[in-house]
C-alpha cells in the first residue's frame, strides 16, 4: 500500500469517524449531518485542512525511526539519509498527494452525505428490527428452550 493511500485513509477514516455517533441523534440531527458533508464550503474547509495536514506529514523528519530500525538491523533502511523525511519514503508520488486529496475529498464528503441521507430513510425500518429481534430473543424472565 502507498503512503499516499495510507494516508487519504486516515484523512478520511479521521473526517467519517464521528458518523456512527451521529447516526444514533435524532432523525433530525441525520439531516444537519447530510447537510454539512454536502456543503461546498465545508467541502473546502476539510479539504484544505486535509491537503495541509498531509504536507506537514510528509514534510516530518523520520531519522528517529531509522535510528531504531537500524538499532535492530544496522542495514535496515538501507542507504536513507538520516534527514530524510516521509516524502523520502513515499516516493515521486508524493507530489500528487494534495491534488488527489483535493479531488477526492469532497466525492468522499458527497457520497457519506448520501450514506447519511440513507441511513436516516432506514430508522424506521431498523428500529422495527429492532423490535422484532428484541422479541424473539428470549427474556431473562423466561427460560431458554432446550432441545
Amino acid at each position: 500500500m502507498s503512503i499516499r493511500s495510507v494516508l487519504f485513509a486516515a484523512c478520511v477514516t479521521t473526517m467519517l469517524a464521528p458518523l456512527p455517533a451521529l447516526a444514533r441523534e435524532p432523525d433530525s440531527r441525520l439531516g444537519e449531518v447530510g447537510a454539512k458533508l454536502s456543503d461546498p464550503r465545508n467541502q473546502v474547509a476539510v479539504t484544505t485542512m486535509l491537503a495541509a495536514l498531509s504536507e506537514a506529514v510528509l514534510d516530518m523528519k523520520v531519522d528517529s525511526f531509522v535510528r531504531a530500525m537500524r538499532s535492530v538491523d544496522p542495514d535496515a533502511a538501507g542507504d536513507l539519509p538520516g534527514d530524510a523525511r516521509v516524502r523520502d519514503l513515499a516516493g515521486p508520488g508524493a507530489d500528487h498527494v494534495a491534488g488527489d486529496i483535493g479531488r477526492t475529498v469532497p466525492r468522499a464528503m458527497g457520497a457519506a452525505a448520501g450514506m447519511v441521507d440513507a441511513m436516516g430513510d432506514m430508522l424506521p425500518e431498523l428500529r422495527a428490527m429492532g423490535d422484532r429481534m428484541r422479541q424473539a430473543l428470549p427474556r431473562d424472565d423466561r427460560p431458554v428452550p432446550r432441545d
